[in-house]
């Protein structure tokens, strides 16, 4: 047989009576106690070390003092690695001579090293404009 979801206890909804709001029992108002939750002053004042690590958290606090804990568990495993000193050597000795990379002479006292084909190259340009600049001077 077919469930009927129109009716409730046999009756229709419009159908049964409403009851008047004096009837209804006293609306109590009572406080519930919550659990203390961390805030974030009670957070900073645990990563400043002034209190110990906070318990029984609940959500976006709960998430945040584990973040902080696991971020201070790897930044102490990494304050132990240690570079070994062969590396530090082999990196040293790659490096090229510090002679060679600085040179203090200004452009125009360093020595230029041009190709004829690129001496050709400059003449043919330089001989270009020229024609260029005469042409606009002398028309």
């Amino acid at each position: 047989m077919p469930d009927n979801h129109y009716e409730r206890d046999g009756r229709i909804e419009r159908e049964r009576p409403l009851r008047p709001a004096d009837q209804m029992g006293p609306v109590s108002d009572r406080e519930v106690p919550l659990a203390p939750v961390a805030t974030p002053d009670v957070i900073n004042r645990w990563l400043d070390g002034e209190l110990p690590e906070p318990t029984g958290l609940r959500g976006d606090a709960a998430r945040s003092v584990e973040f902080w804990r696991r971020l201070g568990e790897e930044t102490d495993s990494r304050r132990r690695v240690v570079t070994p000193p062969q590396l530090a050597a082999r990196i040293m000795a790659a490096l090229p001579p510090l002679e060679k990379q600085l040179d203090t002479s200004p452009w125009f006292r360093r020595e230029l090293h041009l190709s004829a084909t690129t001496l050709a190259a400059a003449g043919a340009a330089l001989f270009t404009l020229g024609l260029v600049v005469a042409r606009a001077f002398f028309r």
